[in-house]
This record gives structure tokens, sequence and C-alpha cells, in this order.
């Protein structure tokens, strides 16, 4: 005999295919976006996956979450209801560590609080990410987001009834092989209702209308382009004084650093030392900078 389970009228609506894969187009735009928001928090980049969307009941999540997590809730005008971001309480400490200067690797110690600069980290990451959400978000809806709260787990909070159905979008956020966290959106099925229609409108990406040729062309051409490079001996310091009095012979004492940036454009490329080269004055190399495109 087979099992039989039961089933309440009502509940268990259709998990809409047109709308979750408007969201799924969303979530991979969104998801390459808070790769660039965490990068220059962690100082690597990190690997962010989106996870595909999915319909479940709100006691189902829930029961799921660890005690202590980071959870906000926004109000998405003219969306109905709240939605709720969850961001895991480990992550949050390992980057702020990876931003003052750890690896992100010491022991994290059990505790039901964040500190002070992790709550504004939280908010960083918290704001930056719902700004993201609507930027993805406008090529369907303007979408007006107001924080409502934010709290360190859900028992301080009465969000939504067990049974009610919920569409989550999760980002699994990895900055090695052993560190991975969810950052969870969670929507209420009813407040996507309204929009359902739009979510069938194929929504442009970032890879579409990509011509090979002409980026083949384009990239040639690039490679001829000259860009003027310099660097900065010295910066020093003259009071306003010192400087009115200034005449011709007047001698400025300066200190040359021992590492030397190497400008172009207002980006600092590389560090090096100045030295001499067939009779020339030479810029060597020593250690390239470290950045989002490196």
């Amino acid at each position: 005999m087979s099992d039989v389970q039961s089933y309440a009228l009502g509940r268990g609506e259709s998990q809409a295919p047109v709308m979750l894969s408007g969201l799924d187009r969303l979530g991979e735009k969104l998801g390459r976006r808070i790769r660039t928001l965490i990068e220059p928090i962690s100082g690597i980049r990190p690997h962010v996956t989106a996870e595909a969307t999915r319909v479940l009941e709100f006691g189902m999540w829930s029961g799921e979450l660890p005690d202590f997590s980071s959870i906000s809730f926004y109000r998405l005008t003219p969306l109905k209801g709240q939605m709720l971001l969850r961001m895991d309480a480990a992550m949050i400490s390992v980057l702020v560590d990876c931003f003052y200067g750890g690896v992100g690797n010491r022991p994290m110690p059990s505790k039901g609080e964040f500190t002070p600069t992790e709550d504004r980290l939280i908010a960083r990451i918290a704001e930056a990410l719902v700004t993201r959400l609507m930027e993805c978000w406008g090529e369907v809806i303007a979408l007006d987001a107001g924080l409502v709260a934010r709290e360190t787990g859900l028992g301080f909070a009465a969000a939504a009834q067990p049974s009610d159905q919920m569409v989550l979008q999760r980002f699994t956020i990895s900055l090695s092989r052993d560190q991975s966290w969810p950052i969870d959106l969670l929507f209420p099925l009813s407040a996507l209702r309204g929009v359902e229609a739009l979510m069938g409108v194929r929504m442009p990406t970032d890879e579409e209308h990509v011509d090979p040729v002409w980026q083949a062309r384009i990239a040639r051409q690039m490679q001829d382009i000259r860009l003027p490079a310099r660097t900065v001996l010295a910066r020093p310091n003259l009071s306003l004084a010192d400087l009115m009095q200034l005449k011709a012979g007047d001698v400025i004492p300066v200190t040359i650093g021992r590492s030397l940036p190497l400008i172009v454009g207002d980006r600092i490329v590389a560090h090096g030392t100045i030295g001499e080269q067939d009779g020339r004055a030479a810029f060597q190399i020593e250690k390239l900078a470290q950045g989002p495109d490196q």
C-alpha cells in the first residue's frame, strides 16, 4: 500500500514556473552584484552561487535556522508584506576579521549577540544588497525599500505563520573550499502574485547580445592604446608662510620612499623603486597592486 499524506485544501499553491524562472534570472544578476559587494570587504574574490528559487512553508524555512543569525526585515513598496534578509553569524565574523587584516580562519566564539563593529558591517552589507536588489528588480517594477527591523533571530519578531507560503532565493557565499554560508531572501508568495504577469517578460541579462568577433576586434585595438604612467617620488609639506617666501635657489628637503607607486590614470597598478638602466632613469616593478580585476 502506498503512503498516504494529509493535504489541506486552500494551501500548497502551485510554484508558478513563470514567476520562479523570472526570479531565477533576477537571482543570477543579483548574485554577480553580491560578489562585487563582498569582495572589497573580504579582500579576495568570493564565489557566489545563486540557487534555484523555490516555494516552501515558512515553518520549514524557519525550522532550519540557527538560533543566532542576522535577520533584517524590509518593506518593498508596492509589494505586500515584508521581505526577510538572513545572513549567517559566522560569515559576519569572518568578514570583519578579513576587513581588518585577518585571513578569516580563526575560530569564531559562540555568542548570542553581535559586536558594534559587526552590527555596522551587517547594516553596510544589508543596505548595499537591498540597493542592488532594487536595481535588478527595476527591469520588472520600481521598488522602494524601507528597513522595518533588524534582529538576531526569529524569536524576536513575528514574521509569518508557519503555514504561510514563502518564496526563497538563496545565495551561497564561499571564500575558500571549507568556508561557505547562505544569504537568504524570503518573500511572501502572496506578495509576488501581484507581479506574476511581469515575471514572464524576458529580462535582458549581462551576457545577451554578445558578438565574439566584435569583442576580438575591440580587444586587438585596445592593446595599442597608450596610457600615461607616472610615479610620485615625494610629497613634501610646506606651510603657507614658507610657500609665500619661496625664491629661486631655495632647497626643499625631501625623503624618497623605498616603495613608490606606479600610477596609470588615477589608479595605482604597481609598486617599485627608482634606479638606472642604460644611462637613463628607470622604474623597477617589485609588486603588482592587488585589485578586483587582478
